[in-house]
């Protein structure tokens, strides 16, 4: 801290020298005003050494913009729609609904107020006649939809105030729009979630998770590790995809290999007490789907500029990550990230895979911990 106090002061001086229409005002004015004069200077002192302490203890060690976009990140951050993408691929596949009603249902989902009575409905509050009744009294009494449950004795006034905490619920909102669009009824969608949870093997506290559209919750549903800090680091890069890509994100099971050969590859080593290895590999139109998001510009082709960016944003992940060890006092450097193509790694352990779905294309998110890893 010494050493920076004693840089930011002759950063500041060198300042006011370079300045000197200002150095010689300040020789020439009156006492009180040379005392206001000195009030000045120091805080432009303490401005200067604020800026330089957070440059050296933050944004220099965890990437230029990755503090600035954290923080971005998480004031706009919302539910995923995920459940929607998952439900809605299943439906595809089974032939249920063609791609286009998909996409237009994607879309509403992202737009649509949901309707009380639904929820009641899927929630098994209400019978959809008992909602159906309801919305026709609404349609001659100017009162809001849980009074009039209540006064009818359908509902309780918690029951409705439970209602109204699941309105911005991603699952509901699908729900809504399938129906909506007449795609289905909410008994044909029953029973397509009831296949749905025994295809993909899904217990219903999986189903519930998958359904809250909460990033925390859905990934230790597709992410299995047995290696410390591996499912930490994965867990973190994942969200930071959420927070800084798309949102809107498909994962599929992880699996280990020892060998894995890739078209683009971007990845960074972290080094110290625990070694580990963090990439994301893929087609280039796969890592585009993260260059371009993160540099907020579009970029045409994976070349090094748009490699730089998933450098970049692997570089802000994980100086997140190695802030979050250190304050356990587990110490990391973090080497600077690189790119290659065309190549292969070769682990004389495990390397854990996380393929992630962005825009329709598969990136596959590497991490290796405490393992020699080699691109060959």
């Amino acid at each position: 801290m010494s050493f920076l106090y004693i840089k930011t002061k002759m950063y500041t001086l060198c300042w006011l020298k370079n300045n000197t229409h200002i150095y010689n005002y300040l020789c020439i004015i009156p006492p009180l005003n040379q005392i206001f004069a000195i009030f000045l200077i120091n805080t432009v002192f303490f401005i200067n050494f604020v800026v330089y302490y957070i440059y050296q203890n933050i944004i220099h060690t965890q990437g230029t913009f990755c503090i600035i976009q954290y923080y971005t990140a998480l004031i706009g951050e919302r539910r995923s729609i995920m459940f929607g993408l998952y439900f809605g691929d299943y439906l595809l596949k089974k032939g249920k609904i063609s791609h286009s009603l998909l996409m237009d249902v994607l879309r509403q989902q992202n737009t649509s107020h949901i309707k009380l009575g639904l929820i009641a409905v899927a929630e098994k509050l209400l019978t959809s006649k008992q909602a159906e009744e309801l919305n026709e009294l609404q349609k001659h009494e100017d009162r809001r939809f849980g009074d009039i449950a209540i006064e009818k004795g359908y509902l309780k006034r918690e029951d409705v105030e439970y209602l109204l905490k699941l309105q911005g619920n991603p699952y509901i909102k699908f729900v809504q729009a399938l129906t909506e669009k007449n795609i289905m009824t909410l008994e044909q969608i029953e029973e397509a979630l009831e296949e749905f949870k025994k295809d993909n093997g899904f217990s219903d506290a999986d189903l519930v998770a998958l359904k809250s559209g909460d990033i925390d919750r859905i990934i230790p549903l597709f992410v299995k590790t047995s290696v410390p800090f591996a499912g930490e680091c994965i867990s973190l890069a994942i969200r930071n995809i959420v927070r800084f890509a798309n949102s809107n994100i498909m994962l599929k099971k992880s699996y280990t290999v020892r060998e894995y050969s890739f078209p683009s590859l971007a990845y960074q080593q972290l080094v110290g007490l625990h070694n580990i290895f963090v990439a994301f590999a893929g087609e280039d139109e796969a890592l585009l789907s993260i260059a371009s998001p993160f540099a907020k510009m579009e970029f045409e082709a994976m070349d090094e500029d748009a490699f730089d960016s998933v450098c970049e944003f692997i570089n802000c992940s994980n100086g997140l990550f190695a802030s979050k060890l250190s304050r356990e006092d587990i110490h990391i450097d973090m080497t600077p990230p690189n790119y290659a193509q065309n190549k292969a790694l070769k682990c004389d352990g495990n390397i854990y895979v996380v393929p992630i779905i962005i825009n329709g294309k598969q990136t596959d998110l590497l991490v290796a911990v405490d393992q020699k890893v080699e691109i060959i």
